[in-house]
């Protein structure tokens, strides 16, 4: 018994020891180094000498972290970036840099390089930096000014057949508005690079000089065909016929058939107030309504009701004027050929 206790002396003495003098213990380490990993064992107490024993040569820019300075820990990542070539040209000069940054917004920050509120860089910010990129940092500056605008007024025509063809008459005389508009003078590197509208505001706005013409008036039929008219009016339209119902005339009375103006009645007579339209004009009668036009029509009849903006429309049959009933129309006085 006394012997075994004897044995477990100096283990105890030596684990005394480890303790009391800080013997290193192996310690684990991954190492990051672009798209390669490994991991190792170390017994040394910094990044420095971890690099060192490994024999990882570094260049002048390449980035280390932890830093070289740091303890290693048990477990620890260390990274090593390597540096890029890459163009910066800014503030009038040009010059190549190694960078660790992966993107233009990093490269930047690093330079310390300040952005104002209208600067531009090329490539854009988040760029990803490859071996000789050139990153061009732009200069601009904006400078604020305002002045008034004069508005023109807007000259329109309008066509009328209340005048002769091409005669002409003032409706409204124009005015000039007036727009208060904020522009920028904008150098880039200082030098001169054009300006740019901001804003407007309308300050007074224009009054539109308006003019009546009168024009030609023709009217284009259903059938395509092109009249010549000289007045136009719109009507309430009733139909009638020859018979008694119509005219309170049967066959073999005197007058049976016969319009005022003497003619027969035929399809395309109509009767009129000759106080509004003249017997014996030609027209057109145009449906407002649910039927087809009437079409080219002779003023050669009149009625006891129809009076004023009036007119009766000529059907063979009794059914087919009632059928008519009442409708508005639009009647053309066609020019005498």
């Amino acid at each position: 018994m006394k012997k075994q206790i004897g044995l477990l002396i100096p283990m105890i003495i030596g684990m005394m020891l480890i303790t009391a003098f800080g013997i290193p213990q192996d310690k684990t380490v991954v190492i990051e180094a672009g798209s390669e990993q490994f991991t190792l064992k170390t017994r040394v107490e910094t990044v420095r000498e971890l690099l060192d024993e490994t024999d990882l040569i570094l260049a002048e820019y390449d980035y280390v972290t932890p830093g070289p300075e740091d303890m290693i820990e048990n477990g620890m990542t260390i990274t090593i970036r390597s540096a890029t070539p890459v163009w910066l040209q800014a503030d009038g000069a040009e010059e190549r840099l190694m960078t660790t940054e992966n993107t233009v917004q990093g490269l930047l920050q690093s330079a310390g390089i300040q952005l104002g509120e209208y600067d531009q860089v090329e490539p854009a910010m988040m760029t990803l930096l490859k071996p000789e990129t050139r990153v061009v940092v732009t200069r601009v500056q904006k400078e604020y000014y305002y002045e008034t605008v004069e508005i023109p007024p807007q000259q329109i025509t309008r066509f009328t057949d209340a005048l002769p063809v091409d005669e002409t008459r003032l409706v409204q005389e124009g005015e000039a508005g007036l727009t208060l508009a904020r522009r920028a003078r904008i150098t880039k590197d200082g030098q001169p690079a054009g300006e740019e509208l901001v804003s407007t505001e309308v300050l007074r706005p224009a009054m539109d000089h308006v003019e009546e013409q009168g024009r030609e008036r023709l009217l284009i039929t259903g059938d395509g065909d092109l009249i010549r008219y000289k007045e136009v009016y719109t009507m309430t339209a009733t139909a009638y016929d020859a018979g008694y119902y119509s005219t309170g005339k049967n066959p073999g009375d005197p007058g049976y058939g016969i319009t005022r103006s003497g003619t027969r009645v035929r399809p395309g007579v109509v009767a009129v107030d000759p106080r509004v339209i003249p017997l014996g004009s030609t027209l057109y009668v145009e449906s407002l309504g649910r039927s087809s036009s009437y079409g080219v029509s002779y003023a050669e009849d009149t009625g006891g009701a129809i009076r004023g903006n009036r007119i009766d429309l000529y059907y063979e049959s009794r059914s087919e004027a009632l059928r008519f009933g009442r409708q508005s129309v639009r009647v053309y006085v066609l020019e005498d050929e």
